[in-house]
């Protein structure tokens, strides 16, 4: 499951996203707010998770890795 952060400011879309990811253990998530960008990844950082992140022409997609681990 995909989650979609589009439209959404900091801090909903950071708790949303977060929920998706301990939740629904998604995989890719798609933010335009650079806030929540920034919370999110730095929270993925902080949690060991290895992620890649692509700039697309309205957002950001940030995927897992397909080995990472929800702690």
């Amino acid at each position: 499951m995909i989650f979609n952060g589009k439209g959404l400011k900091c801090p909903l879309a950071f708790v949303k996203a977060k929920q998706y990811l301990i939740k629904n253990n998604s995989k890719e998530f798609m933010f335009d707010d650079e806030i929540s960008l920034y919370n999110f990844t730095s929270y993925l950082d902080n949690q060991n998770i290895i992620y890649q992140s692509q700039s697309l022409c309205d957002c950001v997609k940030v995927k897992l890795a397909d080995d990472s681990s929800i702690k």
